[in-house]
């Protein structure tokens, strides 16, 4: 990336300080500017990976390389009754506009927590995926509590998001745009050093803090739903998923020490004892 910033802003510096943005040399500034937002995303990213990578390796995160399989398309009185639910479910939380529910599928890679949807077209019909191994395990009425709390779950609060999540967020975007002042008044030199000494360790710091904080932030959504819903009865459906111990369930407690404390997504052990405190 200094390379690059270099040959397209090389004519217009000076012993590393950028010269006065007349129109000549402002398109040479944003090209600097422009690869140094984008380094530090890519940067970014490959940060994350890495790090899923080593959780991978350490068995904390399930992963299948290759095609996924297909979801499981529903059939039978169970999964008429799960649609029938979601359907009405779904006009009565009034959830954004993605399409109305018309199918059900159950896929192997959903997580349990969470709904998917999937839309096999513009303008197509939308199904509704759900975790393949909680089929036929649940009564009916668990089964509507638990649908209950998914769809809760996808309107989440905004005010709490923006509360718990939201300075980090600022942080970090304040740490990159940073950075564009600090370069053109001290030049490339400058930038660079800024980008080594303090923007590297304060982005580093603000995403553990982020990922920390994002675990917080859906444990105390979690109970924001239990209010809306019932707290005994969510409690309940939540300890008899865990009693059915499922694989991938029980692989998320697998994780320890620092995987656990910086993991965004709450296992069902920590959901339960959330719940179970309040």
């Amino acid at each position: 990336m200094i390379t690059i910033a270099y040959l397209n802003a090389g004519p217009y510096v000076q012993n590393g300080m950028p010269a006065p943005c007349f129109p000549k040399t402002c398109p040479s500034l944003g090209y600097l500017v422009i690869i140094g937002l984008v380094g530090f995303f890519v940067a970014l990213w490959g940060a994350v990976q890495t790090f899923l990578g080593f959780l991978i390796r350490e068995g904390a995160v399930e992963y299948k390389p290759g095609p996924l399989e297909p979801p499981k398309p529903s059939s039978g009185p169970e999964d008429e009754s799960v649609l029938s639910t979601a359907k009405d479910l779904q006009r009565q939380v009034k959830l954004p506009k993605f399409g109305e529910i018309t199918g059900l599928a159950w896929s192997d890679y959903q997580p349990w927590y969470w709904p998917g949807f999937k839309r096999q077209g513009f303008r197509k019909p939308v199904v509704l995926l759900l975790y393949a191994d909680l089929r036929g395990r649940l009564d009916a009425e668990e089964r509507k509590i638990l649908l209950t709390y998914y769809f809760l779950a996808l309107k989440p609060r905004l005010r709490l998001l923006l509360r718990t999540l939201g300075p980090y967020i600022a942080a970090l975007l304040l740490i990159v745009f940073g950075g564009i002042p600090i370069s053109l008044q001290y030049g490339i030199q400058g930038g660079r050093l800024y980008g080594q000494f303090v923007a590297a360790p304060a982005a580093i710091i603000i995403l553990i803090l982020l990922l920390a904080n994002a675990k917080g932030f859906m444990l105390r959504h979690d109970t924001y739903i239990a209010g809306l819903m019932g707290q005994r009865p969510l409690l309940d459906v939540f300890k008899k998923i865990d009693s059915l111990q499922l694989p991938r369930i029980e692989n998320a407690k697998r994780r320890q020490g620092w995987t656990l404390r910086l993991w965004p997504i709450p296992n069902i052990t920590e959901r339960i004892k959330n719940l179970a405190d309040d």
